[in-house]
C-alpha cells in the first residue's frame, strides 16, 4: 500500500513506471519466489482439477535426437477433449497426422501418413492411464501432467526448485512466467494472469536424455464448455488402414527368467 494520501499521485505514476510494484508481493528473494510461483500453480491445478469437461488446442515443438546426435524439430498442432474420470481424445495436425481416443477401457490409436492403427487395454481412469502409458509403453506425453486429477502434484516433487520469474509476452497474451529445476527436467510454464491461471506455454528440458532433448508447447481456446457426448470417444478407423501391435515396454523383471552364460546385469 502507499504511504499517505499526499504522496497518492506520484504513487500511482511510480505504479504505471513498475507495473503495479505497490500493490505486488515482493519477490526479491528465492523464498518469495517460490511462494509465489507455488501459489499460482496452486490456483492453476485447482481450475483444471474442477473442470470435468474441457477442450484446449496446442501447437507443439518437440525435438528428437537422431544418429549421431542430429536434432529435428517436429511440429503439430493437437486438440484435446478431456471428460473426467476416464475420457481423453485427441488429433494432430501438421508433421503428425492422426488421432487417439481412450475410453477408460482401452486406447487407440490412428496415424494417418503411415495408415496404420493399433489399439491396447488401458486402466479405469485417465491418472491411471497417464501412469500405465509412461511405465509399460515407456512413453512421455510432454502435457500429461496437466490432465490428472491434481496437475499440481503430478509436476512438483520434493526436489523441485524454483519459482515466479517475471511477466513476459506469450503471442499477445501477458503471462507470468514461472520456472524449475528437477534432476531429471527443467521446466517453465506461463500462466494467464485471471483469476483461473490457465496454462500459456510450458516447456521441457530432458536433461538425462541424449542431446537434452526441448519440448515447447504453446496453448490456446481453453474452453471449458465444450459439447461432449459419448461419440467423441469413439474411435473412427479409416477404411485400408492396417492394424499394428501395441508393444510394451519391458520394466518388470521376471524372476523365473535366467541369466543366460556370460551375460551380466
Amino acid at each position: 500500500m502507499c504511504p499517505s494520501r499526499l504522496t497518492l499521485a506520484g504513487c500511482g505514476l511510480a505504479m504505471l513506471a513498475l507495473s503495479g510494484a505497490c500493490n505486488r508481493p515482493e519477490v526479491s528473494t528465492p523464498e518469495a519466489a517460490k511462494a509465489r510461483g507455488d501459489a499460482m500453480l496452486k490456483t492453476m491445478s485447482d481450475s483444471l482439477a474442477k473442470a470435468q469437461t474441457f477442450s484446449y488446442r496446442a501447437d507443439q515443438a518437440i525435438d528428437r535426437i537422431g544418429p549421431g546426435g542430429a536434432r529435428t524439430t517436429q511440429r503439430f498442432s493437437r486438440q484435446t477433449i478431456v471428460r473426467r474420470p476416464s475420457q481423453l481424445t485427441f488429433s494432430d495436425e501438421g508433421d503428425r497426422m492422426g488421432a487417439a481416443w481412450y475410453d477408460g477401457k482401452q486406447l487407440t490409436i490412428v496415424a494417418n501418413k503411415e495408415k496404420i492403427w493399433v489399439r491396447g487395454p488401458m486402466p479405469g481412469t485417465l491418472d491411471e492411464a497417464m501412469d500405465f502409458i509412461s511405465a509399460e509403453y515407456d512413453v512421455q506425453i510432454p502435457t500429461a501432467d496437466l490432465l490428472y486429477s491434481n496437475p499440481y502434484e503430478a509436476l512438483m516433487t520434493a526436489d523441485t526448485t524454483g519459482g515466479w520469474v517475471g511477466v513476459e509476452k506469450v503471442g499477445e497474451r501477458t503471462c507470468d512466467h514461472l520456472s524449475y529445476q528437477h534432476a531429471v527436467v527443467d521446466w517453465q510454464i506461463w500462466l494467464t494472469q485471471d483469476e483461473r491461471k490457465l496454462p500459456c506455454q510450458l516447456q521441457i528440458t530432458y536433461k538425462t536424455q541424449d542431446g537434452q532433448p526441448v519440448s515447447k508447447i504453446v496453448f490456446n481456446e481453453w474452453n471449458p464448455a465444450t459439447p461432449i457426448t459419448d461419440d467423441s470417444f469413439k474411435p473412427v478407423i479409416p477404411d485400408g488402414y492396417r492394424r499394428i501391435k501395441l508393444m510394451r515396454h519391458a520394466t518388470v523383471e521376471d524372476p523365473t527368467v535366467k541369466d543366460e552364460p556370460g551375460e551380466k546385469k
